[in-house]
């Protein structure tokens, strides 16, 4: 599935549930050279203010680097 068909369904689902909300959808893509991987990544938002959206993102990135390190 090509990157612009996976941010189609991520918009669609946030308009299906109708809730103010935001996604960061992150997916592997296929790769070119066999060993190599390569990632993508969508966003979307719906009613949702950008304070809010900025302020969700920052707590998930820290939440992701805490776990991670």
């Amino acid at each position: 599935m090509e990157q612009n068909e996976i941010q189609q369904k991520v918009e669609a689902f946030l308009k299906e549930i109708d809730i103010p909300a935001f996604i960061v959808f992150g997916f592997k893509k296929g790769s070119p050279e066999k060993g190599k991987a390569e990632f993508g990544v969508v966003s979307s938002y719906n009613k949702i203010p950008p304070q809010a959206a900025i302020k969700g993102m920052s707590w998930a990135l820290n939440d992701f680097i805490n776990r991670s390190l």
